[in-house]
C-alpha cells in the first residue's frame, strides 16, 4: 500500500513538469506565415522586409494583412514590426521566405545569419528568389489559397515533386553554404501581373551566397535529373526537339537516380556520370503500334539520346558559370583528398571533362495502340 502511495506521489508531482513554462495562447500571438526582402529603392544600402499575418478576431476588415518597414537588416526589421502591432509575433510559423533578385545577388547570409542566431524561425522555412518585388508579390491575391506565403509552399513542393525545381530549406542553404564542392540553389518564382499567375519552373543559382544566375523552365529539370532527384512530372518531346520524331512523344516520370565516379589522369579531372530514369508513355502520336519490345528500346534510344544531350548542355552552362549547383566536388573531395582544393574548386570544376550517359527505361506504355 505504502508503494502504491508513493508511486502516486510521485505521479502527481511531474504532471505540472509535462506542461510548457513559457507557452502562451494563440490569441496572445500575431503568427507569421511569410516574410519578403527587397532592397529598398530610395536606399540600396537599405532593405524593405514585409510580413504577411492571418488577422485572427473576426471583428478585423481584412482576415489577412501584411506590413513592411524600410530597415538596416532582418533584426532591425523584427523591431520595427514588433513596434507597429498589438500582439507578440511569432515566427515559429513561417512557411516561406522570398528574396527579390536583387536582394539574392547582394547575398542573403547576413539575413540567414539573423534567423539563425537567435533560433526563433523554423529550419524547414522554404526560400525561394522572386522575379519581382517581394512587396509586390505578397500583394497578390492568389485564385486558390488565402495566403501567397501558403500558395507558394505548396507550388513549391508540387514543383519540386514534378522534377522541376529544388527544394531549399533554411536549413539546407546554410549547410550546403558551409560544405565545400557543392553551391547552394534556390526555386525561382515568376510571375504574370495581366494573369495574376505565378510559376515556379525555374532555379535560381547561387555563388557562395549570392544570386548570379536563373536557369530557366527546361533546363531547372534538367539540373534536377542531374542532381538525382528525379521524382515525378510530364515530359513531351516533337519533332522541333527531336529530328527524327514525327509527332508527339510524352512520358511521366516514375523515378530514376544517378551515379556519379570521378578519376584523375595526368592530372586531368574526369567526372563520369550515370543516369537512370524510369518512366510511363503517355502520349505517342505516330500510326505504328508500340506493343512490341522493337519500338520500345527505338523509343527508350530516343529519349536516352535526348536527355544525354540536354543533360551535358545543362552541365556545361555550370561550367561557364563555375558554379558546381549538381555537388560533383562532393565526390571529388571524397575521391580525391589531395587534388581537391575548395578555393580553387570553381576552375577546377570548370576546366573538367564531364562525361554523362543516360539509361531511360520505359516501364508501362497505356492501353492503346
Amino acid at each position: 500500500m505504502k508503494k502504491i502511495a508513493k508511486i502516486l506521489i510521485i505521479f502527481l508531482l511531474t504532471v505540472p513538469l509535462t506542461s510548457c513554462w513559457d507557452s502562451q495562447d494563440l490569441e496572445e500571438l500575431l503568427i507569421v506565415y511569410g516574410i519578403g526582402i527587397d532592397v529598398s529603392d530610395e536606399n540600396p544600402e537599405k532593405y524593405v522586409v514585409t510580413i504577411e499575418f492571418p488577422t485572427v478576431i473576426d471583428e478585423a476588415p481584412e482576415s489577412k494583412y501584411q506590413i513592411s518597414a524600410k530597415v538596416n537588416s532582418l533584426s532591425d526589421a523584427k523591431s520595427n514590426f514588433q513596434l507597429k502591432v498589438y500582439r507578440k509575433i511569432s515566427y515559429g510559423n513561417t512557411r516561406v521566405i522570398v528574396f527579390s533578385e536583387e536582394a539574392a545577388k547582394q547575398g542573403i547570409m547576413k539575413h540567414i545569419d539573423c534567423m539563425l542566431r537567435e533560433p526563433i524561425f523554423p529550419g524547414t522555412t522554404r526560400f525561394a528568389v522572386s522575379d519581382i518585388e517581394t512587396k509586390e508579390l505578397f500583394d497578390m491575391d492568389p485564385p486558390v489559397s488565402l495566403f501567397i506565403s501558403t500558395y507558394l509552399f505548396r507550388a513549391i513542393e508540387q514543383s519540386h515533386n514534378a522534377t522541376q525545381v529544388p527544394f531549399t530549406t533554411l536549413r539546407n542553404f546554410h549547410h550546403q553554404y558551409f560544405t565545400s564542392g557543392i553551391d547552394p540553389i534556390l526555386p525561382y518564382i515568376k510571375y504574370d501581373a495581366d494573369t495574376n499567375i505565378t510559376e515556379v519552373s525555374s532555379t535560381a543559382l547561387f555563388k557562395g551566397d549570392q544570386l548570379i544566375h536563373i536557369l530557366m523552365d527546361e533546363y531547372s529539370r534538367f539540373l534536377m535529373i542531374l542532381k538525382g532527384e528525379i521524382l515525378s512530372g510530364f515530359f513531351v518531346v516533337n519533332n522541333e526537339d527531336v529530328k527524327d520524331l514525327d509527332g508527339n512523344l510524352g512520358i511521366r516520370f516514375t523515378g530514376g537516380n544517378t551515379k556519379i565516379k570521378t578519376e584523375l589522369r595526368d592530372s586531368e579531372l574526369y567526372i563520369n556520370q550515370t543516369v537512370k530514369i524510369d518512366a510511363n508513355l503517355t502520349e505517342y502520336t505516330r500510326v505504328e503500334s508500340v506493343f512490341n519490345v522493337k519500338k520500345i528500346q527505338e523509343i527508350e534510344t530516343i529519349l536516352s539520346k535526348y536527355f544525354k544531350d540536354k543533360l551535358l548542355e545543362t552541365a556545361k552552362q555550370l561550367q561557364e558559370l563555375k558554379t558546381d549547383s549538381v555537388g560533383y566536388g562532393l565526390y571529388v573531395r571524397a575521391n580525391h583528398p589531395d587534388f581537391f582544393d575548395a578555393i580553387t574548386w570553381a576552375d577546377d570544376f570548370s576546366n573538367a571533362t564531364i562525361n554523362i550517359d543516360v539509361k531511360l527505361k520505359i516501364d508501362t506504355v497505356g492501353i492503346t495502340h
